[in-house]
């Protein structure tokens, strides 16, 4: 295959000059950086800076091949630079944007053309050459069709510019003789065929050949390439029996026969055709000129010269200063995660390093085998340095006493990672994310069948730093399903944290990798670790054949008790996993083994089932959601059902990793992480579960974000006593506190006034609120067990925010709510106060108005209204006494106490 002029420029840098045959036709000697360039083996150069001196070259050697087309575009028939371009795109127009290494902007807007409306420098003329040496460019709209319709839309300068355009991408001083036109409109507004043969033909000859319209699209547009015409032009219009397939056939036959390729954009949106031939030809769709309606107005195409794109410039200021120690960075100034903005690190490498990495997921996402292609050699030459350097790295570093330069060549090889390849040697030091030498672990084949779930699930294989490993897609079930490394978030590493914070490399979490029913993709991970699978739709079966993958501790059943306490012992493996239905725990092994090793489970299957009752099944019923492994509870879904409410259902797998925290030690999300050993019912594991299913609603005003979070906690440790008579210890709260506070408030002229001024915000004030709040519930009967306030508190805020979202459904269903007197604007700017007395009034069909004034909290005249017109029974003013822990046990809604004043604490 040819190599395009860039690519020549570049390997005639690269290539020594002495040494080899005599002959006339040997090839010259290969120097290692281009041994490296073809083999993506880095370790064939000994100075890294060999590459940062080939990727200097490389971007001087785009600069002149494309500062070349920008000045044959910009020349008139006398040689004189053009310098007033004029053209209205109108807002049927698409802006665009090239790919650097494949082609470049050629032509940019820089006015509004109506008033109102900011003037914007953005690209709608790219241009490029294809490896095999042949020129194609792209238009954001027809001028050909703008020129017809509105005659004053393209000036003189324009057209000159036109015609060095398509005298560029012939490689032709001559006119052309033969044109093939394809996938052009002929409408009212889109006159694109007609208007483009008439430029033609005017500007060059009546002899010119071109077909007829639509002669030449969908699968009779090869025919006609195979008579070698000069030039093909074509835009987006797929007609009617059209394939894009057969388009973007005839398109590959031109390009590697030879033909160039010039493409109009029809209007300003993008059909599948047109998204597919942009892909085809690297250049990118940035949007619609409807709202923008950009043009040229006085342009002048010179100004393109010497345009390098600012990222670009970006990342080589960043290369040499790797190049030549040259930070002015403080790293000092920097803690945990973040650096202060006086430390230079958001001037001198972020914004470099981070493109850097989101350019490269993309391409990695995409399944571009980098050192396969001809192409990509600016992207493989920061590879290979990221990969050089990694090979040096050595876990832990400290930012205070690693220096600076070695800290920052790790954090750029962090940044700078590529696992479509075949050869990405293992980086020797992982610290504390693995610390096995896997040099003689052996390699497996396994089929592994998933029922999908969202969003992801362990495969229950691990990748092998180093070792390529392949993935083969068995099934033809319509779920998107992709494959992603570890399941670490890039918060858990505190790079800038004291005393060697910087453990481990940063982004342990791949991006993803889509796999296609039928389609085998291969994976090379120079950090290894657990496979896991996403999918995009519940329930479907998946069957997947992994190759060269290695077997660590992952417990599925009951038949994997023995071997995964065995394996977990052996120490083979960093890493260990358990799964359940509903949650999995990805886990540092030693953690792991601690949790299996608890004295509450005999076996792990006894953790595993209390992990999906207890963490899966009970703080999700209390949420009020039904889905597979949830309890319905009649008090709660029955009840939403009674109503007429929708009941949601959650059918999602949850993950805990314990590892490292991304904040404090223990940080929610999904997955949540910490640093504590995973048990089923600790605090700290349900706290964070619960975050996500807490409801900002519920807080009254001024309340501490954590006042709502630990009730999905305290209900799975109260069913546990439940079901076991066991006791897993509550959060300590003091009941008797709060008691003698609200007796004292009785005694005063205004006890609401009294109780507000305590202004008592925190998550304990709060957390007792709602369990006194729920043994009320229980002890007036309107509950069997109060717990369940909760779970329709849950329900009947989601069908709050269901109806305010229309305004028919509103004045249809609000008085199944509770809500009768409230419009919908006003139901949208309700606050919490004013819902919460209104919601729990009605769920608990109790006049919450006295019991809640007697906390210190106020409520406007109108959500009192509301409450008064449900006439309602009132909520008695009653406390429970309970000790600290008590409310899990068995003394939830047992002690009754009356607040007037003069009832003494009844416990001792």
């Amino acid at each position: 295959m040819k190599k395009s002029a860039v690519m020549i420029i570049l390997l005639a840098g690269l290539v020594g000059c002495g040494g080899g045959s005599d002959s006339e036709t040997a090839t010259p000697n290969k120097t290692p950086v281009q041994l490296a360039l073809e083999s993506g083996d880095a370790s064939l150069v000994d100075n890294a800076n060999d590459f940062i001196d080939a990727s200097q070259s490389l971007v001087a050697s785009y600069k002149r091949t494309y500062n070349g087309i920008k000045r044959e575009l910009a020349q008139d028939t006398n040689g004189n630079n053009l310098s007033d371009l004029y053209w209205d795109p109108t807002h049927d127009a698409a802006i665009l944007s090239p790919t650097y290494g494949f082609n470049d902007t050629i032509l940019t807007t820089n006015k509004a053309m109506n008033t109102g409306y900011d003037d914007q420098v953005l690209t709608i003329g790219v241009a490029g050459i294809t490896s095999d040496n042949v020129r194609y460019a792209a238009l954001g709209s027809n001028p050909f069709r703008t020129k017809q319709r509105f005659p004053n839309s393209v000036n003189q300068s324009m057209e000159r510019w036109l015609q060095n355009l398509v005298q560029w991408v012939m490689s032709s001083t001559q006119a052309p003789r033969r044109i093939v036109l394809a996938q052009l409109d002929q409408s009212h507004y889109f006159p694109d065929a007609q208007a483009t043969r008439h430029w033609l033909t005017e500007t060059y000859s009546d002899s010119l050949l071109m077909n007829a319209d639509n002669q030449c699209d969908g699968e009779q547009l090869l025919a006609c390439l195979q008579a070698k015409p000069d030039m093909l032009i074509l835009s987006q219009q797929l007609n009617a029996g059209d394939s894009a397939d057969s388009v973007l056939h005839g398109v590959e036959y031109a390009l590697e026969h030879g033909i160039p390729v010039l493409y109009l954009h029809l209007d300003g949106g993008m059909t599948e055709l047109g998204s597919r031939l942009l892909e085809r030809l690297h250049i990118n769709y940035v949007g619609d000129n409807y709202w923008r309606k950009l043009g040229l107005t006085n342009w002048d195409p010179t100004s393109l010269i010497d345009k390098v794109p600012d990222s670009i410039l970006q990342q080589q200021a960043l290369l040499q200063r790797l190049q030549r120690d040259s930070f002015s960075v403080d790293l000092s100034l920097c803690d945990d995660k973040s650096c202060r903005a006086d430390s230079m690190m958001a001037e001198q490498f972020y914004p470099a390093a981070e493109g850097i990495r989101q350019h490269l997921n993309r391409l990695d996402s995409n399944k571009v085998d980098l050192f396969s292609s001809p192409d990509y050699a600016y992207e493989k030459l920061l590879l290979l340095l990221a990969d050089h350097y990694r090979q040096s790295v050595l876990f832990p570093m400290d930012k205070d006493s690693t220096e600076t330069l070695d800290f920052l060549k790790s954090y750029f090889s962090d940044y700078t990672q590529y696992h479509t390849r075949k050869l990405n040697h293992a980086q020797p030091s992982l610290g504390n994310f693995s610390t096995r030498s896997f040099e003689n672990m052996p390699l497996i084949n396994k089929t592994v069948l998933l029922e999908s779930k969202r969003s992801f699930r362990s495969a229950g294989v691990y990748a092998i730093p180093g070792q390529t490993f392949k993935v083969t897609r068995q099934d033809n079930q319509p779920v998107t399903t992709s494959i992603v490394l570890n399941t670490l978030r890039s918060g858990a590493t505190h790079e800038f944290s004291s005393n060697g914070g910087y453990a481990r490399p940063k982004f342990l979490t791949s991006t993803s990798y889509r796999v296609e029913p039928g389609e085998t993709i291969y994976l090379t991970s120079a950090y290894g670790g657990t496979v896991q699978v996403q999918f995009d739709a519940n329930d479907i079966p998946v069957e997947l054949y992994f190759e060269n993958v290695a077997q660590h501790p992952v417990w599925r059943s009951g038949v994997d008790n023995e071997a995964f306490i065995a394996q977990l012992k052996s120490a083979q493996f960093d890493w260990a996993e358990l799964i359940t239905p509903g949650f999995e725990v990805h886990a540092k092994a030693d953690k792991m083994l601690e949790s299996v090793s608890s004295t509450d489970w005999a076996q792990p299957q006894d953790m595993a089932a209390a992990t999906e009752r207890y963490v899966h099944n009970f703080p999700h019923a209390l949420a009020g959601f039904q889905g597979p492994g949830i309890d319905t509870i009649d008090e709660i879904h029955q009840y939403g059902k009674d109503q007429g409410w929708t009941i949601e259902t959650i059918d999602i797998v949850k993950h805990m990793n314990a590892d490292q925290a991304t904040c404090g030690y223990g940080c929610s999300g999904n997955p949540y992480d910490a640093y504590w050993s995973f048990h089923p019912l600790g605090h700290g594991d349900l706290h964070e579960l619960g975050h996500g299913l807490e409801k900002g609603r519920f807080r009254f005003t001024g309340w501490d974000g954590h006042s709502t979070t630990n009730y999905y906690s305290y209900y799975s440790k109260s069913r546990y006593y439940v079901d076991t008579g066991k006791v897993s210890s509550c959060q300590g709260l003091d009941f008797k506190g709060q008691f003698e506070l609200l007796q004292q408030s009785r005694l005063q002229t205004d006890p609401n006034a009294f109780m507000a001024a305590q202004n008592q915000t925190g998550w304990s004030w709060g957390a007792r609120i709602y369990l006194q709040m729920m043994m009320s519930a229980q002890q007036q009967g309107v509950l069997k067990n109060g717990w369940h306030l909760l779970g329709r508190l849950h329900l009947i805020e989601r069908e709050f925010n269901r109806l305010k979202a229309s305004e028919v459904l509103w004045e249809e269903r609000k008085a199944s709510i509770g809500f009768t007197h409230y419009s919908q604007a006003e139901a949208n700017a309700l606050n919490n106060n004013d819902w919460l007395l209104v919601a729990l009034s009605y769920i608990t069909q109790r006049d919450m108005r006295s019991y809640l004034d007697m906390w210190g909290f106020s409520f406007s005249d109108k959500a009192k209204q509301q409450v008064a017109a449900m006439s309602l029974d009132v909520m008695p003013m009653t406390y429970f006494a309970a000790t600290s822990q008590g409310y899990c046990l068995d003394e939830f809604a047992t002690n009754p106490v009356s607040i007037n004043g003069s009832n003494l604490w009844p416990l001792n």
